[in-house]
């Protein structure tokens, strides 16, 4: 029979998570609450059982129902009973709780094992933690870059070295330091929370031709005629390219619930746009030069100008980006890809448009010549101006 639930606010526990945060647990009626005082519980047949929590909202009132027999949590009651079957939302909001509140409850066990005092990892969640992990490696292996597993190579063999040589810490704990346990509960919960989450983003045991039509259905959902005409076009499918990536990158941040694909991203395109910037200064020193010709001809000179003005919008946009590369690291940020795409791909479009034109105009002046009224000099290019157009103009490609 579950305790009398009479409003009594005796019995709570604190309960500290490893991001340094804590929230109270009743060990007796199996709720949890986050406020810092002591909630009273109103009286709920739901509440009380042995394999069941009940997360508390600001009114005292259970939010999420939790199951650790069969791994579920949900706002509805009837969502998390033993006879329901299961989804993927549920086991994420199962996995996403256990990432919360990770403090008051060892990891679940196989039915059966509930009340066996295996340590830690002996149970199945810990197993569970290295097959999935192990299923990414050799997915990533296999498939390398072709790959979708949220994890990468390199991530996947530091967590699997961790958890192969994991040893279960001593009962001597200190108040001062964090608990192993915790942080190991709540490591294992994430690698279980991303795997949901995973399973449920890309279909995982859906039927093949099912799963083809879905593939097919997005894609054609995300490709946007005018996106590709642009990116085709103006942008020389640079913002296809940076699209595919900021995607991917969006969608591994997603996945873990952390920034390391978008900080990575981000050194690459701040890379890209240091190559892209020197180019626009060795660039817009060509054209300087070049407009300082005496006698040249009005149509060179018109496209030169604009080259430059391509020039120096590169110069800008690309500055301007890598200032903000520094400050958009934050997970919670909403960002738009094809906007973003966009963007990071302006300042390599308007370098090449820059180039085009510079040789436009070159090839012009030297076809063209001088203008009439000056006779003094050459209507030509010369050889030394041929070589020293052909030189700057080598530098600019080879940045």
């Amino acid at each position: 029979m579950p305790p009398s639930l009479d409003g009594s606010t005796e019995g709570w526990k604190e309960c500290f998570h490893p991001n340094g945060w804590k929230y109270r647990y009743h060990p007796s009626l199996h709720v949890i609450s986050t406020q810092l005082t002591e909630a009273e519980i109103s009286n709920d047949p739901k509440l009380g059982q042995e394999y069941r929590d009940a997360v508390l909202g600001s009114d005292s009132k259970p939010e999420l129902y939790v199951n650790h027999k069969n791994r579920s949590a949900s706002r509805k009651w009837n969502d998390v009973r033993d006879d329901v079957k299961l989804t993927d939302d549920l086991h994420i909001a199962y996995w996403d709780f256990m990432c919360r509140f990770p403090a008051h409850r060892a990891l679940p066990k196989a039915p059966g094992d509930e009340s066996s005092n295996s340590p830690e990892f002996d149970s199945d969640a810990f197993r569970a933690a290295k097959q999935v992990l192990n299923f990414f490696k050799m997915d990533l292996i296999r498939r390398q870059s072709d790959s979708n597993a949220p994890f990468t190579l390199e991530q996947c063999k530091e967590l699997l070295e961790y958890l192969n040589t994991y040893e279960e810490p001593s009962e001597t704990s200190f108040d001062s330091i964090p608990s192993q346990t915790v942080a190991f509960t709540a490591l294992i919960s994430w690698i279980l929370w991303t795997a949901a989450k995973h399973r449920k983003l890309h279909g995982y045991g859906t039927d093949y031709m099912q799963s083809e039509a879905r593939h097919l259905h997005e894609a054609l959902g995300y490709t946007q005629v005018l996106f590709h005409l642009v990116s085709s076009t103006l942008l020389f499918g640079a913002a296809r390219s940076h699209f595919e990536r900021i995607s991917t990158a969006l969608e591994t941040m997603r996945l873990q619930d952390r920034t390391d694909a978008w900080v990575t991203l981000l050194s690459t395109l701040d890379q890209e746009l240091t190559v892209s910037n020197l180019g626009s200064t060795v660039l817009l020193s060509s054209s300087t030069a070049f407009l300082a010709v005496p006698g040249m001809d009005k149509f060179s000179r018109i496209v030169t100008l604009v080259s430059v003005v391509l020039t120096l919008g590169s110069v800008m946009t690309g500055l301007y980006l890598q200032w903000q590369t520094g400050k958009i690291r934050f997970k919670d940020e909403s960002f738009e890809p094809m906007t973003l795409a966009i963007a990071f791909s302006i300042p390599f479009a308007a370098l090449v448009w820059a180039i085009i034109l510079f040789t436009a105009s070159v090839i012009t002046y030297s076809v063209l010549g001088t203008r009439p009224d000056q006779d003094s000099l050459s209507t030509t290019f010369g050889n030394s101006t041929w070589i020293a157009v052909l030189a700057v103009s080598s530098d600019v490609f080879e940045m």
